[in-house]
């Protein structure tokens, strides 16, 4: 049958198209149902100027650690084609200042604890508690708090400390943080020239089979012997409330954030700030600010805003934008705006995941994203690889 697949995965986000790509390199046939225009998910990367300067609105930075995506981008034959990131320092936004993290830190503080890195755990610890034993209470109040905020744009005192900043052996053969000429969207092109994907495709139903699933959207029904959920959690716990109403259940017990991030891009003469890798917020409006000067360009600048949901319209961004960067609305060249949304797990969360982990067993039903062991492209790829296994088993 025309419409019927091996495979369907919902969602054209790094774990969907990463599951659809082991997939179809098993021999099934696949297809990835996106809601959206465009595939990509966290992974956008905004392009000016003929093409020759690119902005990322999401996931922006990728390591030597992970091996995974290492692996994916030599099937995809894209090694040769990474760049380097030039290292640069973040600096933190106290009041209406820009100042150097270092200015902030209580170095007696950080002498009397650090030493406990080597005997503290951080099993069953949240990022709180973990770091303030790490660093010092005044230490993780005024600095690292702040920090931890911004890597995951949500308050991340309450997070378990095991899904941050997860240790991995690197490959000291490849540049430890790299992208792409066009930026990191550059892995989502060489997926999609690949895959069958459509896009644009609002789900209507999905319903449970005896041959697996029908999946019912505005003008198509779909048939797949195994289902793939790689949307956040809530959007997977609204699709699946009919045929898994147990699993939908659990998901649904799950927290989540929305970013609303804003992109902008300015001649480099108009641009006073010094070139960083990003600016750090403490409190306010906004999360961070990630910069696009890790890799130079002749004539433009750039950086993208993460704002904290609801709080600004899209008039004050702008305003507090150009306050920031000292700069007047006029030397705005091109603006983007995007909203992620991330999971914002508790310290319940790992025993959550055990539960629906649970409930997929037998199922011809896989669950991938960032909700499960971290927020990492690497965390999602490593969910892809054992939740193939086990369909596959």
């Amino acid at each position: 049958m025309e419409n019927r697949y091996d495979m369907i995965i919902l969602g054209a986000g790094i774990s969907g198209l990463a599951m659809a790509h082991r997939a179809q390199e098993a021999g099934k046939r696949v297809l990835v149902l996106e809601k959206e225009a465009r595939a990509g998910g966290c992974f956008h990367s905004e392009t000016v100027a003929d093409n020759t300067f690119w902005l990322e609105m999401g996931t922006h930075t990728c390591f030597n650690s992970y091996t995974r995506l290492l692996t994916l981008m030599d099937k995809l034959k894209l090694t040769d084609q990474m760049q380097g990131r030039e290292k640069l320092r973040y600096r933190m936004l106290a009041g209406d200042k820009l100042v150097a993290i270092p200015s902030l830190l209580h170095f007696f503080e950080i002498f009397t604890h650090i030493w406990r890195l080597f005997s503290q755990s951080k099993e069953n610890r949240s990022v709180g508690d973990y770091y303030r034993a790490i660093f010092g209470a005044k230490n993780y109040r005024d600095v690292f708090s702040h920090a931890f905020n911004a890597v995951i744009c949500q308050p991340a005192s309450d997070v378990p400390a095991d899904m941050l900043f997860r240790k991995r052996p690197r490959n000291k053969s490849i540049m430890r943080s790299y992208t792409f000429p066009g930026g990191l969207s550059r892995i989502i092109d060489a997926l999609e020239a690949q895959l069958e994907i459509k896009t644009g495709q609002d789900i209507r139903n999905i319903q449970r089979t005896e041959a697996g699933y029908q999946i019912e959207t505005a003008d198509t029904l779909f048939q797949a012997d195994t289902l793939v959920c790689a949307t956040p959690v809530l959007a997977a716990a609204r699709l699946l409330k009919t045929a898994h109403p147990e699993i939908s259940e659990q998901l649904n017990w799950m927290g989540e954030v929305e970013i609303e991030s804003v992109g902008v891009v300015l001649e480099k003469e108009r641009l006073p700030l010094e070139p960083v890798a990003g600016i750090i917020a403490v409190d306010g409006d906004f999360w961070s600010a990630v910069s696009r000067d890790i890799v130079g360009h002749p004539h433009l600048r750039g950086l993208t805003f993460h704002f904290k949901p609801g709080l600004l319209d899209e008039e004050a961004k702008l305003q507090r934008i150009c306050s920031v960067l000292g700069v007047e609305k006029s030397s705005l060249l091109h603006l983007f705006h995007k909203t992620n949304r991330l999971p914002a797990p508790d310290m319940g969360h790992h025993q959550l995941i055990n539960a629906v982990d649970g409930l997929l067993a037998e199922q011809p039903l896989a669950l991938v994203g960032n909700y499960f062991a971290g927020v990492a492209v690497e965390d999602c790829l490593e969910r892809v690889e054992s939740e193939f296994a086990r369909l596959v088993a």
